[in-house]
C-alpha cells in the first residue's frame, strides 16, 4: 500500500535482523493511505511511537517520540524525489550514506532538508537514545497553493548543485515553538486536521524565510552593517555556549566589539528576543529536553540549565507553554507512552 501521494517515503530494513518487527511496521506506516496512522515501538526494542498524518494530498507529517533499549541498525532506501524536512527535537542522529565517504549528523535543534537526490542510508540507534522530532514530506510542490509563490528553486539548487543529499540548518526559536505546538496538539478529528494544516504551513513559511531566504541572501536589517551582523552572530554563539553562566551585557559587548546599545537593539532585531529573554528561552528548551529524557526531576533540570530557583523555572515554563512543568510532563508521558 502506498501513501495518498502515490509515493513511498522509504524502504526500511534492519541490517542485522531480517525479520525486524519495527522495520515492518515502519514500512507499513510510510506506505499508508490512511489520514492518520500510528505504530508503537515493539516492547523488546524500547518504547514510544511514530504517527503519520495526511495534511493535504501532497503533504504528509510524521511525528516520532521513541526510546531505544537495544542497539538497532536501520537502513533506509529513498528514491521518490520528494522534498522532506526533518526537525530534530531529541538527541542527535548519525548516519552514513552509501557511496559517500562521510558521516552525517543532525543535532538537537537542527533541521535537515533532503529527498531530492536518491540515497541509501544506514543509522545506528544506541541504548537509551531518545529520538524525537517531526518530518514533513512535500510532493509536487507547485501544486501546494500556499507554496507556489516561494522560490523553491533555492532549496532545490542547494541540494542538487553540489550533489549533496542533505542540507542542515539551525532551527530558530520560531521554528521550535511551532514544532512544539504541532507535537502538543490536543484536538481531534476535523479540528485537528485544520489545526495541523495551519501549523505545518506556518512552520514551512518560517523555515523558508529564516533558513533559506535570509541565510542565502544578503541580510538587510535596518541600522546594522554586515560587520554588526557578524558580531551579533558571534554574540549569539557565545551565549549559546555559556547558557548556565552567560557573560554580562558589558562583557559580551566587549567580546564582540559592539557597544551595549547596539548589542541590545541589534540582538532583538536579528533574533527576535532581547539577550536576557533569549537566554531564558534557550534554558527552557534545554530543561525541556532533560525532562523529556526522564533523567532529571524538575528541580535538578532547572539547576542544570542555570535557574537558581525551581519556582522561577516553573513560572517561566508556564509562561512559555501555558502549563506547569509537573502537570505537563505527567500528561505528556501518559499521552506519549501509555495510550
Amino acid at each position: 500500500m502506498e501513501s495518498a501521494s502515490g509515493e513511498r517515503w522509504y524502504e526500511i530494513a534492519n541490517t542485522v535482523n531480517q525479520s525486524c518487527v519495527l522495520a515492518d511496521h515502519l514500512n507499513q506506516l510510510y506506505r499508508s493511505s490512511s489520514l492518520e496512522q500510528r505504530v508503537n515501538m515493539p516492547e523488546e526494542l524500547g518504547r514510544g511511537y511514530w504517527q503519520l498524518s495526511q495534511i493535504q494530498s501532497s503533504m504528509e507529517l510524521v511525528l516520532c517520540d521513541a526510546f531505544f533499549n537495544r542497539e538497532t541498525s536501520l537502513q533506509s532506501l529513498e528514491r521518490d524525489n520528494s522534498l522532506k524536512l526533518s526537525f530534530c527535537l531529541g538527541q542527535s542522529l548519525q548516519w552514513n550514506a552509501e557511496g559517500l565517504r562521510k558521516e552525517y549528523h543532525l543535532e538537537h535543534g537542527e533541521v535537515s532538508a533532503f529527498g531530492l537526490l536518491p540515497t541509501n542510508s544506514s543509522c545506528q540507534f544506541n541504548v537509551n537514545q531518545h529520538i524525537r522530532g517531526l518530518t514533513l514530506k512535500l510532493d509536487r510542490l507547485t501544486e501546494i497553493g500556499a507554496l507556489q509563490q516561494l522560490p523553491l528553486h533555492k532549496i532545490s539548487s542547494i541540494l542538487t548543485e553540489k550533489r549533496e543529499p542533505f542540507h542542515h540548518s539551525s532551527m530558530s526559536l520560531g521554528m521550535k515553538r511551532i514544532a512544539q505546538d504541532i507535537f502538543h496538539c490536543h484536538y481531534q478529528g476535523g479540528v485537528k486536521q485544520l489545526y495541523l494544516s495551519g501549523k505545518v504551513l506556518e512552520l514551512l513559511a518560517v523555515y523558508f524565510n529564516e533558513a533559506i531566504l535570509q541565510k542565502h541572501s544578503e541580510p538587510r536589517v535596518p541600522g546594522l552593517s554586515r560587520t554588526d551582523i557578524d558580531s551579533l552572530h558571534r554574540a549569539k554563539q557565545i551565549v549559546d555556549a555559556q547558557l548556565v553562566t552567560p557573560p554580562s551585557l558589558e562583557a559580551l559587548s566587549k567580546l564582540v566589539c559592539l557597544n551595549e546599545f547596539k548589542l541590545k537593539k541589534g540582538f532583538k532585531l536579528l533574533f527576535g528576543l532581547p539577550v536576557h529573554a533569549y537566554i531564558i528561552d534557550r534554558r527552557l528548551d534545554d530543561a525541556y529536553r532533560l525532562l523529556e529524557e526522564g533523567k532529571f526531576n524538575i528541580t535538578a533540570a532547572a539547576a542544570a540549565v542555570g535557574f537558581s530557583k525551581a519556582s522561577h523555572f516553573s513560572e517561566q515554563f508556564k509562561r512559555k507553554y501555558g502549563i506547569n512543568p509537573s502537570e505537563y510532563f505527567k500528561s505528556s508521558s501518559l499521552k506519549g507512552f501509555r495510550r
